[in-house]
């Protein structure tokens, strides 16, 4: 493949991604819960000059994932002073580096820089990595570090060498420790590598391990601090009941969110013909088992099957593992093949009714609501609570909130561990209504009250002021 071409496809792919990231970032930005969580440890760490040893809590285990999470997002939050925005300019950074590494690590094999790149560019477009670009949390790192260690793991099968053993290594025990939900793509690779090459297998297993001693670290330390506490948390608690376990929920979950079209009957239909074509390609090349078609068709045929027999409900993050398989078998298949298939994603993401969705006005900008808490924060001293209640999400505890509030000078305090620390709650009402019937557990912890004032911003943005009696 000549220079210039290889550099025009990076061209490309870079900017179709550039693009959909920032295109009118400003105006459809929305500053949310999880944001606000992870906003507010990174505060904390300003603050304190302590940096966590915990990552973001899961789901479905009463486990945190690894602090390395926010040990990424950390340099972001110094450099723009606090603004989250700063967040997806860090995530875009966090991708172009591996593509651009990528690029040039496989610059000299035609087919694999393609698939790469093909991979970059389905990414780049699907509707699932857009949404969850612009609104990051830790699950919005994970794809290219796996795309990263399925290279090196094929290229582990051509080729072995400690060097791409470490690039697997750390990649996948990196994007398992930053979302636990890669963790059944970690066990797939095993039953490949225990079925098809056992070669090497204890020096990958050492590899493996040492690089999640690396990764956990923190949350090592954390445990050897507080006496395994999370660790008993996790042998002793209950996980969290999960719900939509039915076979026929399974498929509408994993099709609605690894293909992400409009429609959910053409999703489905896509799903099961990417199991049909997943099976094809096992079997064609079941004789050439280093092929990049037949890892990446087992890996998801394997994810699959994973996917109906673990007890845990499929959400929106889980399928990154999916995807990003799929995006590798759809590069890896001949020409003739993936160049219409190509086409046809492209045409089924990039219609006109779904792009004008992102670049949507946010409900809210980032502006107008720090120019309303800077306001309030100006007129009103005392040490408060914060709460938020809205009619477009169920939330009430209001992290980004209580972030922002901190951050323009108000004297916060968090309800759930000093109750008895402040006589005021601040209540957000974003998009939402109060009244004196209005009933939510920060405000069952903070008792008998009555409002004493109230700041109109926005028609949508209200402030109320509670003290307790």
């Amino acid at each position: 493949m000549p220079k210039i071409v290889k550099y025009l496809a990076l061209f490309f792919v870079l900017s179709t991604f550039l693009f959909f990231r920032f295109y009118k970032l400003g105006q459809s930005f929305f500053f949310f819960n999880d944001m606000g969580r992870d906003m507010t440890v990174l505060q904390q760490w300003q603050l304190t000059g302590k940096p966590p040893l915990l990552g973001p809590q899961t789901s479905a285990l009463p486990f945190n994932q690894s602090a390395i999470y926010f040990y990424l997002l950390y340099p972001g939050y110094l450099i723009s002073s606090g603004n989250p925005v700063a967040n997806v300019y860090s995530l875009a950074i966090f991708y172009i580096i591996f593509l651009i590494i990528g690029f040039y690590a496989l610059r000299k094999d035609k087919l694999l820089l393609i698939a790469y790149l093909v991979s970059f560019f389905l990414l780049s477009i699907h509707p699932q990595y857009i949404t969850q670009g612009r609104f990051v949390w830790n699950p919005s790192f994970v794809t290219p570090l796996i795309i990263t260690a399925i290279f090196a793991f094929y290229k582990l099968l051509n080729q072995y060498s400690r060097k791409t053993v470490t690039i697997f290594s750390l990649c996948i025990a990196t994007a398992v420790s930053i979302s636990y939900s890669v963790a059944p793509l970690l066990i797939s690779l095993f039953i490949f590598w225990l079925l098809f090459n056992r070669k090497h297998f204890s020096e990958l297993f050492i590899g493996l391990a040492g690089s999640f001693f690396i990764v956990q670290l923190p949350t090592i330390f954390f445990e050897l601090r507080h006496k395994f506490v999370l660790t008993k948390l996790l042998l002793t608690n209950k996980s969290p009941e999960q719900e939509g376990l039915l076979f026929s929920t399974r498929v509408d979950r994993l099709s609605q969110f690894i293909f992400s079209t409009t429609n959910q009957q053409l999703n489905i239909i896509l799903f099961v013909a990417s199991v049909i074509v997943a099976i094809i390609v096992v079997y064609k090349f079941r004789n050439i088992r280093n092929k990049l078609q037949f890892l990446a068709a087992f890996l998801y045929l394997s994810l699959t099957a994973l996917a109906f027999i673990t007890p845990v409900s499929i959400q929106s993050h889980y399928i990154f593992g999916f995807t990003s398989l799929l995006f590798i078998l759809i590069a890896a298949l001949s020409p003739r093949l993936s160049l219409p298939v190509l086409l046809f994603f492209t045409y089924l993401y990039c219609q006109p009714t779904i792009i004008n969705e992102y670049f949507k006005p946010a409900r809210r900008s980032y502006d107008s609501l720090q120019k309303c808490l800077q306001k309030y924060c100006d007129q009103f001293r005392e040490t408060t609570f914060v709460s938020v209640q809205s009619n477009f999400h169920p939330f009430h505890n209001g992290p980004e909130h209580r972030y922002l509030l901190t951050k323009v000078g108000c004297s916060v305090k968090e309800i759930e561990k000093e109750a008895a620390s402040a006589k005021y709650m601040t209540v957000v009402l974003d998009d939402g209504s109060y009244d004196e019937n209005t009933k939510y557990y920060e405000l069952d912890l903070f008792g008998q009250h009555k409002e004493i004032s109230r700041l109109n911003c926005h028609p949508n943005l209200q402030i109320v002021t509670l003290e307790k009696i």
